[in-house]
This record gives C-alpha cells, structure tokens and sequence, in this order.
C-alpha cells in the first residue's frame, strides 16, 4: 500500500474525528513521523490548498450544522469548534462565505461550503497518487528541446534515459529558460510511419528568438485540455506500472460516454514533470490532452461495428507464445483481454519481440502486431494463445510455444469502436464475412490482430480498431 497514500488518508481521517477540537498540526507531525514543512509542503501539493486553510473551512463548515439546527450562541459555537473567541470565528465565517453567522441565521441565505476530501483506491497507485481528469485552459507557451523519433511500444525505461540525458546534458545548453524546476515531454504524431511517434524533451522559454544549433521547438496554443496528476514522493520510480495507471485512468475517461468531452489524441500531448520542495521531496507528473466538447455534430456517425473486410495474403511464418484454457460454458473475451492487458503491463510480449532484428512489419503487413490465436478444440475446451508471429526458423525462448503457419490467405474484419465493446464481435464478424463470400467453412482457428497503429492508438473519440481473422 502506498506510503503516501496512508499518510494523506490518516491526515484526512484525524481532521474530521477532531473537527470539534483544537487541531494543531503539531500532533500530526508527532503521531505521523513527519516533519511539520514537509506535511505542509505534501498536503498544499497534492490538494492545491494549505493545511491550514482546510482545516479552517472544514471546522466552518461543520459548525453550519450547529448555527442552523440550534439556538446554541454564536460564542458557544465559536468555542466548540476551536476558535477561542467569538469575533475571530466571525472574521473567519464571513470570509469563507461572505456573511457573518448572525445574517446567516436572519436570512436563510445559500452558502458554498467545502466537503471533506476523500482519497479512494482509485487514487492509489504504486508509491504515489493519481488525480483527474480536471478541464484545464493551457496557455499559449514555448520549449526548446531535443525531438526523438520513438515506436509506439518502446520500452519506457528508454523514455526515462532520453529525459535524464537531456536534464544533465543539453538543459544547461538553452538561454531563455524560465525559472522554474519543470521539464516539458511534447509527444507528437511522426510525420511519415504511423508506428512512430515524436517525443521531445524540453523546458519552457521566454521566446524562440535564440535556438541553439542542433536543438528543436515548439510552441502550443492555447489550449482546452484534460489534465490527469501523479504525485510520489520524488523517489518513485516513473516505470511501466506508473505509466499503464496513468493511461488507465485516461482510459476509463474516455470510455465514460456521459462524460462531456473527448480527447484530440490526434494532435499533441503533454507530460510535465516538476521536483518540488527545498530538497526535491516530491514530485508532480502531469499529463495534458486538448479536449473538444462533444456536440452532436462532432460526434461519430457509428459508435461501434464493422467498419471494413479485407482479404490478405501471409507468408510461411511461425507464431510464438503461450498457451490458456478455458472451458466453453465459462469462457469470454472479456478474458482474452484481461490477460492481453497484463502482457503488456509485465512486457511478456518483449522476449517474443526482441528475437528478431529485422523490421519483421517490412516482411509482413501485421508484424507489428500483438497475436490472440484461437481455437476451438472439440473437447468442451477453448484454446488461446498470446504471442506475436516471427519469422520462420526462429528460436523458441523457453515457457514458450511455437505453431506453424503456412503461407496462406487470411479474411479481415475490422471492427470500430471503445476496446472493451470491440472485443466482444467474434459473431459478427464471422458472419459478416461469411455472407460475403471471403470465407465458406472456416477452420478451427482464427486470430485477433491487435495492430500497433489500428489497435493502440485511439482516435479522438477515444476509440480504435481491433482486426478479427480468419484462414480461408
């Protein structure tokens, strides 16, 4: 369980068990371990206010109850809720809710007060705690930086090395920077091959006046956009696990179809990364994506369904993986990809990668792709295998199975729509190329091809295409 988290979860909990006590931040930094800036520093980073200044509304707040539903004094209440004398508890009153306590009870007025904060498990995540989205408006600014061309599946841990070059490196390299301890990551579509992206390490400047040789720029608009947070203290580690949690959420954003925006993922993102403290205890990893408020006009026609079928020829190929079972009555493929999405937050797929160094995606249209082979084996059983298909003659790792695949011609259906929908098209698809004529009695197995560009790269509507195919 996240250290951080327990903290801020204790801190929050005392606050409202001692809302009628005189709460020193004292006891906190006693009971809790901590120091009482470095409690300060976390609270106001994480919850963008003070400690104090929370405390302070949640104890006006809760005394509403009082001042309402009683007759009970203003000086009483002043006392019970820890404000020592009447006149400092109505300067604080009427600066929280613009009305003294008095007015209050004369008028009957309607005042905005402020909730207690709650962290849930969907907060947690590794050594650190996640947040959002929140609709933020960006403003126009400008970086300098170092552009990369990157694969879509590139490891993380080579994102990691590229800013920590730049930070000891080239940082030191640019005029104009801004005084602030943030590092900017623009991430771009590449221009020409679709599997690529661009990513850019940079800071912020004043102006693009000066350039330095051999660096890049950009400078992003003003901009609508949905911000997600991570904050850790600064020596979490930004791994896979962080990355697949931060994508997750971003995910389940997208997915919410009452939710009121959708994400141009088309266009540009952003990360932030920001060490804050006078030791760098924290730090804060934001992630921006401009938004468009959804309309009936921007709103895609088709929310889901077959989009397009094709015929394509493969090559004499081998498919390498693993192999689960599932028995008929009980299986799903909500499964299938329950077990896809955890190959790819442990990177199960990279043994089976890294054994070929050629561009196999050159040698094949779909070796770029993620493989579920399927099959159903006669005996009340389901077969499926998660792996990739490589080249003939390749070297097995071991855990590992191989199938032989014979240069043959393959039926494609490629189904639209939010992922956890688009798994479940095995019917349709099936059918719809059967009624076409590109494939009459399909054998026993037939495979999803989750393609790096079709599969992984949602459009702005959060939704992408996931290819279902069949041996003719």
């Amino acid at each position: 369980m996240s250290r951080y988290y327990d903290l801020l979860e204790n801190v929050l909990s005392e606050i409202e068990k001692s809302i009628k006590e005189d709460i020193n931040i004292e006891d906190f930094v006693e009971k809790f371990d901590i120091s009482r800036s470095h409690l300060k520093r976390i609270f106001s980073f994480t919850f963008n206010q003070p400690i104090a200044k929370y405390i302070r509304s949640r104890k006006l707040a809760s005394s509403l109850e009082d001042l309402l539903k009683t007759d009970t004094n203003v000086l009483d209440i002043a006392i019970t809720y820890g404000f020592g004398y009447e006149q400092t508890y109505i300067r604080a009153f009427k600066r929280e809710f613009g009305i003294t306590p008095g007015e209050l009870r004369k008028t009957g007025k309607v005042v905005k007060i402020e909730p207690p904060l709650q962290l849930f498990n969907s907060n947690k995540l590794a050594d650190g705690l996640i947040f959002g989205p929140d609709i933020v408006m960006v403003p126009k600014f400008h970086v300098i930086g170092k552009k990369y061309k990157m694969l879509f599946r590139n490891n993380f841990s080579n994102v990691n090395s590229l800013d920590k070059y730049f930070c000891d490196n080239l940082r030191s390299c640019i005029p104009n920077k801004l005084k602030t301890a943030e590092y900017i990551n623009i991430c771009t579509e590449a221009e020409a091959d679709k599997d690529y992206y661009n990513l850019m390490p940079s800071i912020p400047v004043k102006s693009l006046d000066t350039i330095p040789e051999g660096f890049d720029y950009f400078t992003f608009p003003p901009s609508l956009c949905a911000r997600f947070r991570f904050i850790a203290p600064a020596d979490a580690e930004l791994n896979i696990v962080v990355a697949d949690g931060m994508f997750k959420a971003i995910g389940d954003f997208m997915d919410n179809e009452n939710q009121k925006y959708f994400l141009e993922r088309k266009r540009i993102n952003i990360d932030k990364f920001n060490y804050y403290g006078t030791n760098k205890e924290l730090i804060l990893w934001e992630w921006f994506s401009p938004v468009i408020i959804k309309t009936k006009e921007n709103i895609p026609e088709y929310a889901i369904g077959i989009i397009e079928t094709y015929k394509q020829k493969i090559p004499q190929i081998c498919f390498i993986g693993k192999c689960y079972k599932e028995k008929a009555f009980d299986f799903s493929y909500d499964k299938i990809l329950k077990n896809f999405n955890n190959w790819c937050t442990t990177r199960q797929f990279d043994n089976i990668e890294k054994l070929t160094e050629i561009d196999f995606k050159a040698f094949y249209e779909g070796g770029n792709s993620y493989i579920c082979m399927v099959r159903y084996n006669g005996d009340g059983l389901i077969e499926y295998y998660l792996g990739m298909f490589m080249p003939k003659e390749t070297n097995v790792p071991k855990g590992y199975e191989i199938i032989d695949i014979h240069k043959s011609e393959i039926a494609v259906s490629c189904v639209y729509g939010k992922r956890n929908r688009i798994i479940n098209f095995e019917d349709e698809c099936r059918k719809e190329l059967i009624q076409k004529g590109l494939i009459n009695d399909p054998g026993k197995w037939f495979f999803l091809r989750f393609n790096w560009y079709k599969y992984f790269n949602e459009d702005k509507f959060g939704s992408s295409v996931l290819e279902y195919c069949y041996f003719t």
